[in-house]
C-alpha cells in the first residue's frame, strides 16, 4: 500500500498538519526565490546577501566564519570563499583579533553598509502584510513559529542565540518565562530568536 504522503493533494483535504506543513514550506519557498532576485539585482550570490545581513548587524565577536557557518548551516569553507569574495567587492573589510592573531572578523564597509540597505529592502512586501496583522494574531504566529524553530534547534544544531538556549533563561518552556540578565518575566511573545544579550549554555 501506497504510504500517504503530507506533499499530496488528498493528504491536504484533510489534514490540518499537512496544510501547516505546506504552506511553511511554500513561504520559505517564496522568501527564497525574492531573496535570489534581490541577490540578482545587487550582483551578488544568495549566500552573499546573507552574509551581509548577518554581519551588518552583529558584532566583531560572532562575525567569525566558524561562527558564520554555524548560523547559516554551511562549511566554513563554503563562507569563506563568500565572505572573501566581498572583501575583493570592497563590502567587507577584514579585523584581525588583537587577542588572536590567527582568528579575524569580518565588518562592513562604507560601501558595505549602503549595499546592506539595499540587501534589506526583499523584506518589505512580507513586512507590509505582517504589519497589518492584529497584534493578538502576529503574537500567536510568533509564538508558534518560535517553539517550531525550538524544536528543530534541538535536533540541527546551529548558533541561533534563543532565549532557551541562553544561560540567563530561567522558565518552564512554556508558559513562564523570565531572563536573569534583564531581570524581568517575558511573555512567550517576548523570547528572542537573536539576542544581543546572549550567553551560550556551553
Amino acid at each position: 500500500m501506497k504510504k500517504t504522503s503530507g506533499f499530496s493533494p488528498e493528504q491536504q483535504l484533510t489534514s490540518l498538519d499537512a496544510r501547516l506543513l505546506l504552506s511553511i514550506q511554500r513561504l520559505s519557498d517564496m522568501l527564497k526565490a525574492i531573496q535570489w532576485e534581490q541577490a540578482r539585482i545587487l550582483g551578488i550570490t544568495p549566500l552573499q546577501l546573507q552574509i551581509l545581513l548577518f554581519t551588518g548587524h552583529h558584532t566583531a565577536a560572532v562575525n567569525k566564519v566558524a561562527y558564520i557557518a554555524m548560523e547559516l548551516q554551511l562549511s566554513r569553507p563554503t563562507i569563506s570563499d563568500a565572505a572573501a569574495a566581498l572583501v575583493s567587492k570592497g563590502f567587507l573589510r577584514i579585523e584581525e583579533d588583537l587577542k588572536d592573531r590567527r582568528s579575524y572578523s569580518f565588518l562592513l564597509t562604507d560601501t558595505g553598509l549602503e549595499m546592506l540597505e539595499k540587501a534589506e529592502m526583499y523584506t518589505a512586501e512580507l513586512q507590509a502584510v505582517v504589519g497589518k496583522k492584529p497584534l493578538q494574531e502576529k503574537m500567536n504566529l510568533y509564538q508558534s513559529i518560535y517553539t517550531i524553530l525550538a524544536g528543530l534547534n534541538n535536533k540541527k544544531g546551529g548558533m541561533q542565540r534563543t532565549c532557551y538556549g541562553c544561560s540567563h533563561y530561567e522558565g518552564n518552556k512554556k508558559r513562564q518565562h523570565a531572563c536573569r540578565l534583564l531581570e524581568k518575566q517575558l511573555t512567550s511573545a517576548e523570547l528572542q530568536i537573536d539576542c544581543i544579550y546572549h550567553s551560550t549554555l556551553a
